[in-house]
């Protein structure tokens, strides 16, 4: 059963009294490093060492990349920049173009001769709309990369994909719930359905049976729409998947739509360095690079992978100069804006 750190020291049982919940805290059976790290051995603890020795100096490559093969989804979520009307049009860019297959091998093989050690799948797409999803999932395994993830929403996980998904070698899926009820849920992930997400789930955990991989996490993006609902979301799944992670919205457009929790789960981390630039990059369906998982950054543009390699775009000077301004402490006259919105208006909170 899970360990609660709960504020006062006592599990606060009354939906109403949610928002005092400052963290869930997993036990070492659920801790998904230390599983991860059992299951895996060597290979996983070497990649990790890599990305903890980040913190200090910028890997040599990205220890981490993601990749949005195309820019679709199935859904048209309050809390995702697809959604959102104008200034950020030109910043989302234009949508149709697709990251092809071989291009993402071709990235894979470059990665893993320089150490990458974990990819994933991320950005502004449902990735179960791809055909090559477990595709790539299997060459990345094969090619040597260890840790291997990405988020969906769950409505496309029918239980052929869930045969092929745990089969593939992935190590992570993150669904993204946000809700307890069909209403909420409604709200929070127009055009998707609870029950046929919840049922997908259950039957992804039952393929999955006794085996540890892949990890499976739910996420809970907490506004004003949902907040009331987060203890019996946890409440209801904290037996049956591995961990959570709770997000607290942060909203990409200058016009406030007015869903932030009336709330957060507790104090904001502090100011202060990011991890990310020095870690990990984001390769989007057009080629352009991020400096980071947070779609935040999409005006932040460090390179395009069709017109120099991942290794030039990771040495460059795009990119080290946003390292400058978090090192060697944060200088937020240097900080872009998106950087401090994110800093300002952005926390999340691994369960």
């Amino acid at each position: 059963m899970l360990k609660r750190h709960i504020l006062e020291g006592s599990l606060v049982e009354r939906e109403a009294d949610c928002r005092l919940v400052s963290r869930f805290l997993s036990n070492k059976k659920r801790d998904p490093i230390k599983l991860l790290e059992a299951k895996l051995g060597a290979p996983f603890l070497s990649y990790r060492k890599r990305w903890e020795a980040a913190l200090q100096k910028a890997a040599k490559f990205p220890i981490h990349v993601d990749y949005e093969l195309m820019g679709k989804c199935n859904l048209k979520c309050p809390i995702c920049p697809m959604s959102m009307e104008a200034p950020l049009g030109k910043v989302i860019g234009e949508m149709s173009s697709t990251l092809s297959v071989s291009k993402v091998k071709e990235l894979i093989d470059e990665g893993c001769k320089m150490g990458q050690g974990a990819m994933g799948f991320g950005g502004l797409w449902e990735p179960l709309l791809s055909p090559h999803l477990e595709e790539l999932i299997s060459y990345g395994r094969q090619k040597g990369l260890v840790d291997i993830m990405f988020n969906t929403n769950g409505n496309l996980l029918t239980a052929q994909r869930a045969k092929t998904l745990i089969d593939s070698g992935l190590t992570r899926i993150m669904v993204s719930l946000d809700a307890y009820t069909q209403k909420t849920y409604k709200l929070m992930r127009p055009g998707g359905d609870l029950e046929r997400v919840e049922e997908n789930i259950l039957k992804f955990l039952d393929l999955k049976g006794k085996k540890v991989l892949p990890l499976v996490r739910l996420s809970f993006c907490l506004t004003s729409l949902n907040e009331h609902e987060l203890y019996p979301f946890l409440k209801r799944w904290e037996e049956k998947v591995d961990f959570f992670s709770v997000q607290y919205y942060g909203n990409f457009s200058s016009k406030d739509k007015g869903i932030f929790p009336k709330e957060p789960l507790g104090p904001p981390p502090p100011l202060g360095f990011c991890d990310q630039p020095f870690r990990r990059v984001l390769v989007r369906h057009n080629g352009t690079v991020l400096p980071c998982c947070d779609l935040s950054s999409m005006d932040q543009i460090v390179g395009n992978v069709h017109e120099e390699s991942l290794f030039s775009i990771w040495q460059g000077s795009k990119i080290n100069k946003i390292r400058d301004s978090f090192t060697p402490k944060v200088d937020f006259e240097l900080l872009s804006p998106s950087c401090r919105h994110c800093q300002e208006k952005y926390s999340t909170y691994d369960l």
